[in-house]
């Protein structure tokens, strides 16, 4: 991404926080309205709706037909009855600036404020984004580690992307998640043909699969954690199974020290890991064979052990 495509999304994520705050995008929500309108309703200066909504309209949020601005599936992302699925990242990005802008506070307290009910909602549907050619090279780079497995538990799959693209490929794909997420995505998953099971990684996983598999989760946990989670990985594998989790390894991934800047301001756990971290907590859990790989045109790192046969 060049300077000015960068400057421009940077630019794009503070407007459509300010129109939030000011109440832009609600009173679009409700009906399509000319600046005159938005102005009134909001009570924000003539110019600054003028601007505002031309800057929306440039960044493809609003479209402007007779006068009158009328939300696109962009904005219509902010609307608390849109699917999470359906909302895309930006909704996520605008609840993490207003974390960011509060983490000298977190720094200080260890205390970062909470998902709100409709946050979470959005950290769901900003899980559902990677883009589909980057499912399949995870995906891919997996069965590298482990060829066609038949068994696979996805633990931590929340909107299913890489269970759908195991089943895809034959595999029959339990996922593992939270009550709460998986009772938000149910009809995703049923969609899917996904076979799901309420749990946690940290406490025990269902068994009896030869692969066990994990993406962008183990971020969120302290190291103590994250042996606790192979532990149970080693637990729900059958002997000979294997256990691939894929992060961005510090050290190893280009971003993985600032991912782990935004786990600080959004969570109150968490950070990213060097690869003799994951091999210890590898070698703790019973795993053989540690070894941290390259997902390839990805930022991520495969971590993966094997269970004696």
């Amino acid at each position: 991404m060049d300077e000015a495509a960068i400057y421009n999304r940077h630019l794009d994520v503070f407007l459509v926080w300010a129109c939030r705050e000011t109440g832009v995008v609600d009173a679009l929500l409700a009906g399509p309205k000319d600046a005159d309108e938005v102005a009134g309703e909001t009570g924000i200066t003539d110019r600054a709706a003028a601007i505002a909504l031309e800057g929306l309209r440039d960044g493809g949020y609003v479209e402007r037909s007779d006068g009158a601005y009328r939300p696109t599936a962009a904005l219509e992302a902010f609307d608390p009855d849109t699917d999470p699925l359906d909302r895309g990242i930006l909704p996520h990005r605008i609840d993490s600036l207003e974390k960011y802008r509060r983490l000298p506070e977190t720094m200080r307290t260890g205390d970062p404020p909470e998902h709100t009910e409709q946050g979470f909602r959005n950290y769901v549907g900003a899980m559902a984004t990677i883009d589909d050619a980057e499912v399949r090279e995870i995906v891919t780079a997996v069965e590298h580690c482990h060829p066609r497995p038949d068994r696979v538990l996805d633990v931590g799959g929340g909107p299913g992307r890489f269970g759908a693209e195991f089943a895809r490929r034959g595999a029959d794909v339990t996922l593992v998640d939270r009550p709460n997420v998986l009772e938000m995505l149910e009809a995703h998953h049923d969609a899917a043909g996904l076979d799901v099971v309420p749990g946690n990684a940290q406490e025990t996983l269902p068994e009896g699969f030869d692969l066990v598999f994990s993406a962008r989760m183990t971020s969120g946990f302290t190291p103590e954690d994250i042996r606790n989670y192979f532990a149970n990985a080693y637990a729900a594998l059958d002997p000979g199974g294997t256990f691939v989790s894929v992060e961005r390894v510090r050290g190893d991934s280009p971003v993985a020290e600032r991912f782990a800047v935004h786990m600080l301001a959004v969570f109150p756990t968490g950070d990213t890991y060097d690869g003799e971290t994951y091999r210890e907590a590898l070698a703790d859990a019973g795993f053989v064979e540690p070894e941290i790989r390259e997902v390839p045109r990805t930022e991520y790192q495969a971590i993966v052990g094997r269970k004696p046969t």
